[in-house]
C-alpha cells in the first residue's frame, strides 16, 4: 500500500491553492523557499548526495528538476503550494534551484564518463518520467524534461559531447493533449504537482518541431526515438528515419489549437464528473488550474468557476468533502 504523506490527509475542501493564500502568507513561503535553496546551493555536494538517495533518481544518475525541488522541506510538507509558489516570478527561489541543477547535470555526466547518455523530451505527462526509469539503467545518465526548446537541446547535446559521451540517444516521448491532461489529474494526486495549461500547451505544441530540427544530426552519436502513448498508456516506437518520419507525417496543430484542446477537455472533466465514489480530484490543483485559464482564455474563466463551485457542490453531496486524500492509489499510479 501506497503511504499517504500529511499533506495529502488535509480534507478536501480545506486544500488550498498558493494562489488563493493571503499575500503575507504567500510571502512567507516564497522566503522559506528561497533560503531553503540558498542553503541547498551553499552546500551542492551534500545537496547532490542527498538526491541521489531519493527515489525515482537511479542513485543520481537521472537529472530531474521537479525531483531536485522535493529536497525544499516547504515543499515537501504541501507540494501542491510548493511548487506553485516557484513558478510564482516574485520568488528567487528557482534561480538556486537552476544553479545547483547545474551542478547535477554535471556530476551525472561526471560519473557516466564515456558510457551512452539518453534525453528524455515531449510535452508534460507524456510518459518520460516512467520511460526513463524503465531504461535508465542500461545508459550513464538520463536526462529527463520536456526540452522542447531547441537552444536548450542543442546546449545540452554540445555539453554531453563536451563531457566525452561519444552515443547519445533522445526519445521524443508523444501523448495526445487530453490523455495527458488525465495523466497530469491522476499525478497531481500521489505527488501534489500539476502543469498549468499555457505551459503544458506550449511545450506539447513545440515538441515535435525541436525534434526535426534534430534531423541533421542524427548518426553514429545521436540515435533518435519517437515513442506515441495511448490512452492506456503503452506505447509504440519508432527510431532513426521512421522516428522523423513519424513525426513528420502527425498532425502538428499550434499552441493556440492545443492551448484550446486543453481547456476543452479539462472543462469536460469538470461538467461531466466521474460517478465512481472512489474518484477524488484535489480541490487545491483545480482552484490553481483554474487561474492558468487567465493567461489563455480569460473568457472562458467565468465557466470554468462557475463549474468548478458545482464540481464541489456534487462532491460534497458524495460526502467527499468530509474525508481527506484518496483512499487508494489512482489510475497510473505505481504499484
Amino acid at each position: 500500500m501506497i503511504p499517504v504523506s500529511s499533506w495529502q490527509q488535509v480534507a478536501w475542501h480545506e486544500r488550498r491553492s498558493y494562489w488563493e493564500l493571503a499575500e503575507g502568507a504567500r510571502r512567507s513561503l516564497r522566503e522559506a523557499l528561497e533560503q531553503e535553496a540558498a542553503h541547498l546551493a551553499r552546500h551542492a555536494d551534500r545537496a547532490l548526495e542527498d538526491y541521489a538517495n531519493c527515489p525515482g533518481t537511479l542513485d543520481g544518475q537521472l537529472v530531474n528538476g521537479d525531483v531536485l525541488a522535493t529536497l525544499l522541506p516547504s515543499l515537501r510538507r504541501n507540494p501542491t503550494q510548493g511548487y506553485e509558489a516557484l513558478e510564482d516570478p516574485a520568488g528567487r527561489a528557482s534561480v538556486h534551484l537552476n544553479a545547483l541543477g547545474k551542478r547535477l547535470r554535471d556530476r551525472a555526466l561526471a560519473q557516466a564518463r564515456s558510457e551512452p547518455v539518453i534525453i528524455f523530451m515531449g510535452g508534460q505527462a507524456t510518459g518520460k518520467t516512467t520511460g526513463a526509469l524503465a531504461l535508465g539503467p542500461a545508459f550513464g545518465a538520463v536526462f529527463d524534461a520536456p526540452h522542447t526548446d531547441p537552444e536548450g537541446v542543442a546546449f545540452l547535446l554540445g555539453r554531453i559531447r563536451r563531457a566525452g559521451c561519444g552515443e547519445v540517444h533522445l526519445a521524443y516521448t508523444d501523448r495526445d493533449p487530453e490523455g495527458s491532461l488525465k495523466a497530469m489529474l491522476a499525478r497531481s494526486e500521489r505527488e501534489g504537482r500539476y502543469v498549468p495549461l499555457d505551459r503544458m500547451a506550449r511545450a506539447h505544441a513545440w515538441a515535435p518541431f525541436t525534434f526535426l530540427g534534430l534531423a541533421p544530426r542524427v548518426g553514429r552519436w545521436l540515435q533518435l526515438y519517437h515513442v506515441r502513448v495511448d490512452e492506456e498508456g503503452s506505447g509504440r516506437m519508432t527510431e532513426g528515419q521512421d522516428a522523423l518520419a513519424s513525426v513528420r507525417a502527425r498532425q502538428k496543430p499550434a499552441e493556440s489549437v492545443v492551448a484550446y484542446q486543453l481547456q476543452t477537455a479539462y472543462l469536460s472533466l469538470l461538467r461531466n464528473p466521474t460517478h465512481d465514489p472512489e474518484a477524488w480530484y484535489p480541490r487545491d490543483v483545480l482552484a490553481g488550474l483554474n487561474r492558468t485559464l487567465d493567461s489563455i482564455a480569460p473568457w472562458r474563466r467565468s465557466e470554468a468557476d462557475h463549474l468548478l463551485r458545482r464540481f464541489f457542490e456534487a462532491m460534497a453531496e458524495r460526502g467527499a468533502q468530509g474525508r481527506p486524500g484518496p483512499r487508494r492509489a489512482s489510475d497510473g499510479s505505481a504499484p
